[in-house]
């Protein structure tokens, strides 16, 4: 048969074709498409290199292998061919060809984890635990929450009979994934074994003087504001932890008194810890030799004893709840404690919103990060806390308006301030995005991978006209791109945007990549959804800013279809996708069972309003003002500045 003419032009619709074939799972059928683009543009490397990967996922390593090679005799640099050909050789075990690809893969991109997580990960099957622990640490120093890497890592430390550095990695995949199988059943088996407790192994933060801010007083700069209340140490969504026992002090000192007696029922002297705990669904208070100063059925509330005090939780290791357990807690305003029913002890902060602030803000952004960033993150934040306030909050019903976690807002409290996230709040005290007169909607999330996502995108948020999708960088630009094949061409690269700020925000925030094997996921989607074996994941729709809002589970028992937001993140891997913005690749043995799977993503968090990451590249790349930051990412918005008005009591 006469090959056609070359004409790269007819090409296009060939390639998006073979990208949504490979999107529904029909690789064979993509793989021709993309020959036959091949015949009208034949020195095109992304398309050999594209092709190859196709026949790798299908362990066709010899038609890979060729592919990749023919990218690269066409562009020498060409970093997607050279993972692709260290992954054949890695397949058909040939040690040194394998490592000499990926070495070349990783100078190519060299804040990537992922290349290491790879490296490492072959380093392992070749029995070179040594080089994997290496590479293996440096993927982690990349990205701390690379939980997939942690495991590995921890593995290597308990042959190596580091036990007590085993069950440190242990401990930190369960921090970023709760009551995985594997650490959980690790974490038990090493406790004979460890030659520190668990506390010196992991000594808790601690609080030991009171954190003096020079030059800044935030006291004295700032104004009385309206008190909110605030959940501490809360779950994932938001809700109160397990709090068994808590140790309290404060350098002031301390009053405990009754919520609604008013009595005042102990005054704790300065640096001494007292112990809180449940017992017969009340709250009980004991000093430091164990004499009970009450048993409360009711709140009680622990303040310090001058305005700039703090109350400190020391870290107990009793504790049932890791947030009190390995750190001390520092924080402004005032305690209330209460029964919680078997959840043993409510924790509530109560502090005025502009203090509050004063440990929002550096909990959610770096304070080394450009000074007008900051300045935007403490205006969209006070605007989330007054919308929520003024509605009783989503966690009306749990007692408070905000958790301290990301569910809401991060807030830890006063031990994290720092000086230019203080001066941010500041300098912008007061202020409040808003629209027609009324505060805005100002969420906001780390990184969007170079594409705001709009509200009316995501099922259940609503459809506010000034949470548009747009570009994270260019603002001709409305869309992602929604050609199939540039689209994974963008997701698989490295291109430019506002949140791609090298030496400010982490490569692994912008760009990532999972590999997950296939009896890993089918143990995590089966906790939810009895599927049985997956035979296929297949992304079902994209919203206009490319992130994935409905996504089809292929199981050996039924389908399931997964349309929210957190439900998808949650599903792929014992750990959460960074966000939905990815795409999924299924390799497979050549029996066409699944092997594992490549995933591709970028970003971090739900993509909707201000992208953090955004706002510092906008900040230190192009100069602009926390105005103008807040305009780009909220268009039609105004700033405004409320005067607070406290209720009488």
């Amino acid at each position: 048969m006469a090959l056609a003419a070359e004409n790269p032009a007819e090409a296009r619709p060939l390639l998006n074709a073979a990208m949504s074939l490979r999107q529904s799972g029909r690789y064979p059928e993509a793989a021709a498409a993309l020959v036959r683009a091949l015949e009208r543009d034949p020195h095109a490397p992304d398309i050999y290199s594209e092709l190859g990967w196709l026949r790798f996922h299908q362990a066709d390593y010899d038609g890979a292998r060729s592919a990749f090679e023919t990218a690269i005799r066409i562009q020498s640099l060409h970093a997607r061919a050279e993972l692709g050909l260290a992954s054949v050789y890695s397949n058909l075990e040939d040690k040194a060809r394998t490592l000499e690809h990926l070495e070349k893969y990783r100078l190519l991109r060299p804040d990537f984890s992922g290349v290491d997580y790879i490296l490492a990960w072959n380093y392992m099957n070749f029995g070179m635990h040594k080089e994997a622990e290496g590479a293996l640490i440096e993927a982690l120093r990349k990205d701390v929450s690379f939980t997939e890497a942690r495991l590995p890592l921890a593995g290597i430390y308990a042959r190596q009979g580091k036990f007590d550095e085993a069950w440190n990695q242990y401990h930190r995949v369960l921090s970023y994934a709760p009551g995985h199988p594997v650490a959980s059943k690790m974490m038990k088996v090493l406790e004979g074994k460890l030659s520190k407790q668990p506390e010196e192994i992991r000594p808790p933060f601690r609080v030991t003087k009171p954190l003096v801010m020079e030059p800044v007083d935030a006291l004295a700069s700032l104004s009385d504001s309206v008190r909110i209340r605030v959940g501490l140490g809360t779950t994932a969504t938001g809700k109160q932890g397990a709090n068994n026992l808590l140790r309290i002090k404060s350098f002031e000192g301390l009053t405990v008194t009754g919520k609604a007696s008013k009595k005042l029922y102990a005054s704790i002297p300065p640096d001494q810890a007292w112990t809180v705990q449940a017992e017969g669904g009340k709250v009980v208070l004991k000093d430091p030799a164990g004499t009970v100063y009450g048993r409360f059925a009711g709140p009680i509330l622990v303040r310090p004893g001058k305005r700039e005090g703090t109350v400190i939780f020391d870290a107990a290791a009793k504790t049932k709840n890791p947030f009190f357990r390995w750190s001390d807690r520092q924080y402004r305003g005032y305690i209330e404690l209460y029964p919680n029913g078997s959840r043993g002890i409510g924790v509530v902060n109560v502090v005025e919103n502009e203090l509050y602030l004063l440990g929002v803000v550096p909990s959610e952004v770096a304070p080394q990060w450009p000074y007008e960033s900051l300045k935007a993150q403490a205006v969209i934040a006070r605007t989330q806390v007054l919308i929520r306030r003024a509605r009783g909050g989503i966690h009306k019903k749990e007692g408070y308006h905000l958790c301290d976690g990301q569910h809401c807002q991060a807030y830890k409290g006063k031990s994290i301030e720092a000086n230019t996230t203080t001066r941010a709040v500041i300098d912008t005290e007061g202020e409040i995005l808003t629209y027609r007169g009324r505060p805005a909607y100002t969420f906001f999330h780390s990184n969007c991978g170079g594409w705001i996502q709009a509200s009316k995108e995501v099922t259940g948020w609503g459809d506010s006209p000034y949470l548009v999708t747009k570009a994270d960088g260019d603002p001709g630009k409305t869309e992602a791109p929604r050609d199939p094949w540039d689209w994974h061409l963008w997701i698989t690269g490295n291109p430019p945007a506002n949140c791609n700020y090298p030496g400010r925000v982490r490569a692994s925030e912008f760009r990532w990549m999972k590999i997950i094997r296939q009896k890993d996921m089918t143990f995590r989607v089966n906790k939810d959804y009895a599927v049985g074996e997956i035979i296929n994941i297949i992304p079902l729709r994209r919203s206009p800013s490319g992130n994935v809002n409905g996504l089809r589970i292929v199981g050996s028992k039924k389908t399931v279809d997964v349309t929210r937001e957190h439900l998808i993140r949650n599903i792929l891997g014992f750990s959460s996708l960074k966000s939905t913005l990815f795409e999924i690749e299924v390799n497979r043995h050549k029996n066409g069972r699944v092997r594992n799977y490549w995933i591709y993503g970028g970003g971090w968090g739900h993509a909707i309003g201000l992208c953090q990451s955004g706002a510092a590249g906008l900040a230190g790349k192009y100069d602009k003002n926390y105005r103008e930051i807040l305009d780009f990412y909220f268009p039609g918005t105004n700033i405004r500045r409320i005067k607070y008005v406290k209720k009488s009591k």
